[in-house]
């Protein structure tokens, strides 16, 4: 079990509102969909940006540990998926025909 405390919690709340605020993408998505649409057209994606920068560090926070412990058997079967596909890839490459470079 994974323990934060309030400080903690607050100090990664206060780093998150500062990279929410930080310009990047999703402002200038934001600010082309409202000046195409106006608030009509603007407020889906703010509300999904908004939504998705609180569920991402919440699930960040929880950690895929419970997960890997629940679903153990799900990941050990995985495993031998990743194999298998990077065996397939080899086998291509190994067959692929050898082109010279231009």
């Amino acid at each position: 079990m994974i323990t934060i405390s309030v400080g903690d919690a607050g100090l990664y709340a206060v780093a998150i509102l500062l990279l929410f605020l930080t310009p990047g993408p999703v402002w200038v998505a934001l600010t082309a969909r409202c000046l195409q649409s106006g608030f009509s057209g603007g407020w889906p994606l703010a509300l999904g940006v908004a939504v998705g920068d609180c569920l991402w560090p919440l699930l960040a926070l929880l950690t895929l540990t419970q997960f890997a412990q629940i679903h153990a058997e799900l990941l050990e079967s995985l495993r031998f998926l990743a194999v298998a596909v990077f065996l397939m890839l080899g086998v291509q490459l190994i067959r692929a025909p050898v082109v010279a470079p231009e």
